[in-house]
């Protein structure tokens, strides 16, 4: 269905208790019922006869329709929130026991977990300081933006990418496993996992 038929009404004719009704609803609302039957296990035609059984008021059948697709869409909303704001980003890098850090899109590291620490101060002696950390410089091999957007678009399956650390004139090479870190946005950011040497 185009942008444009979203907002354009549309007529169906529905049997429902042994009666015809017609609704005329945007394309929106059907398919937001289309949705909603679905994931019910009903029919169209059922889930009007059940709406019809418990309306309540003076508006018509059509403005109830209307009114519990936004109601179930709405409480769809909320648990996604819900289940959103639980998420945590920081925490699971600071609970995961490999060497980690979020990194922003414009290249930031925002969080870095104690086996993140860990890892730099084997491989690069006098990184026992916080101004010391600020020295290092995080190379990945492929355009961070780039790893981000393909998240974006499928974010079912992480990202693998090579990665140089350099502090000073030594350098660390590595691979990183990463994944969208949902609850940033601005700027994105990516979770990123050491998963071994180059």
């Amino acid at each position: 269905m185009s942008d444009t038929d979203l907002f354009k009404p549309h007529f169906r004719a529905i049997n429902s208790s042994g009666k015809r009704r017609g609704f005329r609803l945007e394309g929106v609302f059907w398919s937001a019922l289309e949705s909603i039957t679905r994931s019910d296990g009903l029919s169209i035609a059922d889930y009007v006869s059940k709406l019809n059984d418990v309306k309540t008021g003076d508006n018509g059948l059509s403005s109830y329709l209307r009114a519990s697709i936004m109601q179930r869409v709405l409480e769809q909303h909320d648990r996604l929130n819900a289940r959103f704001n639980n998420f945590n980003s920081r925490a699971i890098v600071a609970a995961c026991p490999v060497p980690g850090f979020i990194i922003s899109a414009d290249k930031k590291i925002l969080f870095q977990n104690s086996g993140f620490l860990m890892y730099l101060q084997t491989r690069f002696t006098g990184l026992d300081s916080i101004e010391a950390l600020s020295n290092i410089k995080l190379t990945i091999e492929t355009p961070l933006n780039d790893l981000i957007e393909e998240m974006r678009r499928d974010s079912s399956r992480p990202k693998s990418t090579g990665f140089t650390v350099a502090y000073g004139e030594r350098r660390a090479r590595g691979r990183l496993s990463l994944a969208l870190a949902p609850d940033f946005d601005e700027p994105a950011a990516a979770i990123a996992f050491v998963s071994g040497p180059s």
